[in-house]
Formats: structure tokens, sequence, C-alpha cells
């Protein structure tokens, strides 16, 4: 793939869209990004790592796509509306996502760390490669205390799906207005936020008391109940 002209010029003409721990993000155009290191040497090893990982993956259509490496900047698909952007602009307004995208996002999400597992990667308890320590460590509200990430597991990461299904269906983290020491005691003691009453209440509650045995089990459950979902809908009309 041809190298965006901008990267051969100054970075910092172009417009910044994000700052993380291990780099900073510029917009090359609509349709792609470019993520460069800090400048530190860790900077520089975690950016390497998260190209490896992306290089492993490969293509698939429910992960961001890989364009090409240059230099020491890694060039990704820019995504127009990032799932993220989308439930925090939900929350702010006091909305939930529509039942056929919950469930639809969900099966997108436990696909996607399906197949990185498949290729020997971890994802959401932070990013590993052939079980090395991660180098981006999860918030509080999706690591169990007595599964840290930094020792990565299909425990760990079914924990923290259940976290982010948990997001996708309320727009809200678990355990959103408590404290970080707060949501560590309550894990640490198996007290989770009622999911009774949500759609993907029993997935969500089986991934946080490490019920599944791999993502496989947890993507047919949403199925299901996507398939009953559909079924009630369409009775209904």
């Amino acid at each position: 793939m041809e190298v965006h002209h901008s990267l051969q010029g100054s970075l910092y003409d172009l417009p910044i869209l994000s700052c993380g721990v291990s780099g900073v993000i510029f917009e090359l155009s609509d349709s792609a990004i470019v993520k460069v290191p800090c400048g530190s040497d860790q900077s520089r090893e975690e950016l390497a790592i998260e190209s490896a990982v992306y290089n492993r993956l490969g293509p698939h259509p429910y992960i961001t796509k890989f364009l090409y490496t240059y230099n020491d900047m890694i060039v990704l698909e820019r995504l127009q509306y990032p799932l993220r952007k989308r439930l925090w602009d939900l929350r702010d307004v006091g909305a939930l996502p529509p039942a056929k995208d919950v469930l639809r996002w969900a099966i997108q999400i436990s696909q996607a760390l399906h197949y990185a597992h498949s290729r020997y990667l971890s994802d959401f308890a932070g990013s590993s490669i052939d079980g090395s320590a991660p180098s981006v460590l999860p918030s509080p509200y999706s690591e169990h205390p007595t599964m840290p990430s930094t020792r990565p597991s299909i425990q760990s990461e079914m924990f923290a799906l259940g976290s982010t299904l948990y997001e996708v269906e309320t727009a809200q983290r678990p355990y959103h207005d408590k404290s970080d020491k707060d949501i560590k005691e309550l894990f640490r003691t198996g007290d989770f936020p009622d999911t009774s009453a949500l759609m993907l209440g029993e997935v969500i509650s089986k991934c946080w008391r490490v019920e599944y045995e791999d993502v496989s089990k947890a993507v047919k459950d949403i199925t299901r109940i996507q398939s009953n979902y559909v079924n009630a809908v369409e009775s209904s009309a």
C-alpha cells in the first residue's frame, strides 16, 4: 500500500484525535489514522507489540483494519463512529441503545474476541501476545481482583467481556458511580450489579462468575437470545 504523503512531512501539521499511554493518534484522512509513539523506548516497544498483534490477527470483519507500518508508526482504518463514542453519546442524553443493536454489537464483540483467542492473543484484559505480559492494563470495572490482568487468562478475559456487554446494553460501566477502590472490593466479594432485567443479563452474569469455558459458549447464548428476540418481534408484527 502506498505510504500517505503526510507521513513524510511534519506530523504535527495533522489534527490530533487522541493521546494515550502508548502513543498519539493523528488524522491522516477520513478513512485512516496514524498512531505515533510518544518518544520513549517503552512507547516504541508497546507500539511494536501492537503492530505484531495486528499482523498476527490478519483481517477480520469485526476488528479494526491494520493498513501498514511506516518507521515506528502504524496506520489503521479510521472508524467513522466508534461504538464507545456512540455509547457515550447515548449516555449523555439519558438514552439506551436499541435492543437489535445491543444484540448485534454483543455478537460482533464476542466473535472478535473468540477469533483473537484462536490466534493466541488476549484483548480485553490487556493486550498480550503468546502469553506475554500485557502492555496496556484494563480499568478496574473490567478486572476481577483475583484474576490480575498481568497474567492474562480465559477467565480474566471472560470477566472483562461481561463488563463490556454490560456497558453495551446500559451505556454505563458497571458501578460507574463508585470509586476504583470500592469497585475492587465489590468484585472481590462477588457483589456485581443486578442484571436480571437486562436482555444479556444471563450472559453477563455467567461472564462475571466465570461460568463459561471459552467465548464460543457466550456467543452461542447471545445468538440464542437474539433468535428469541427476532421471533418475538416477528410474532407481534
